[in-house]
């Protein structure tokens, strides 16, 4: 599927919006590649683009995906048995198209769920409410506040939150297949490779790994996690004013594995880090990286854990243990 042709004369709404639905049926073909991202970036940009795409986008995520022709050929078809017939199976088409997108494009599934999403470092966001989420590098959520709640859906990495009060909406974060509810407190949740670790840095919260899982409750300090088919089950205590420490620029290992340290460090960085090598028998590291240099953090890195780093061109970097002396 190609993708939509961006037009700067275009100054009609209808036709914003179907330039908008165009782009979403083209993230949702599954044949989004990076240079088609870029100009989709760059189409964003233009006045009046980002809310269209925006509305289109809501629509999109509460109803499913539209190909970018199907409105145009609807509004062609005035038979109401055939508009019927449409209706009923869109629901079927609709999942069909989720799940097809997110096996052949997972970034571009993210990028049409996501409400905020963060590159290479740290990035503040103010929810409705008053509420602060504060993304670490490479993380994105969704944001689903109404009049009965008040809902973020953690889709990548990890992130730091300050809730507001309000009695009548509780503030739930929806991680993997379990959720944490807040109680009166700030508190860090993290995907890592699907098990949601969750940690609080006051007051308290809640976790169940399921919906109809029962709830444990976390004070300051306290950590727990869970995975799919796993119950919540709680981790060593941690500092609770190191809770989130990559907000203020540092990365906290505390026994890490090395191979957990270099994939943690690779999220701070433009270029990939690929590993080569066996770094399971390294033995684990404990530092206090600066993630706002993640070369120096890098090489600091390489230099306690027994690693070696070579650059290449567009910054890829490869790490290997390196050679005994």
């Amino acid at each position: 599927m190609s993708q939509p042709q961006s037009s700067a004369a275009i100054d009609d709404t209808d036709d914003l919006h179907a330039q908008a639905r165009g782009w979403i049926a083209w993230l949702a073909s599954g044949a989004a590649d990076e240079a088609g991202l870029g100009d989709f970036e760059r189409w964003l940009d233009g006045p009046g683009h980002r809310r269209a795409f925006e509305r289109e986008r809501q629509l999109w995520r509460s109803l499913g995906p539209r190909p970018g022709h199907e409105p145009e050929r609807s509004a062609a078809l005035p038979q109401p048995r055939r508009q019927r017939t449409r209706s009923r199976w869109r629901p079927a088409l609709a999942a069909a198209a989720v799940l097809v997108l997110a096996l052949a494009s997972p970034e571009a599934w993210l990028r049409l769920r996501a409400d905020h999403r963060s590159a290479h470092g740290a990035e503040t966001v103010a929810l409705p409410d008053g509420s602060r989420a504060v993304l670490d590098a490479d993380s994105a959520i969704a944001v689903h506040y109404d009049r009965g709640q008040r809902r973020v859906e953690l889709l990548r990495g990890r992130v730091w939150f300050e809730v507001a009060a309000d009695p009548a909406r509780r503030f739930a974060v929806a991680a993997g297949d379990g959720l944490v509810e807040d109680i009166s407190t700030a508190f860090a949740v993290a995907d890592v490779d699907g098990r949601i670790e969750t940690a609080v840095s006051q007051g308290r919260v809640r976790v169940a790994a399921t919906a109809e899982g029962g709830w444990t409750y976390l004070d300051a300090g306290q950590r727990a996690a869970y995975g799919p088919g796993r119950s919540v089950a709680r981790l060593d205590d941690a500092p609770a004013d190191g809770v989130g420490a990559w907000r203020q620029g540092e990365l906290l290992l505390d026994q890490a594995s090395v191979d957990a340290a270099v994939r943690q460090l690779a999220r701070y960085r433009a270029g990939p880090i690929l590993i080569r090598g066996d770094l399971a028998a390294l033995p684990k590291v404990s530092a206090a990286l600066r993630i706002a240099r993640p070369e120096q953090a890098l090489d600091a890195l390489a230099a306690s854990a027994g690693l070696s780093v070579t650059r290449l061109p567009f910054g890829v970097a490869i790490v290997q243990p390196a050679a005994p002396r």
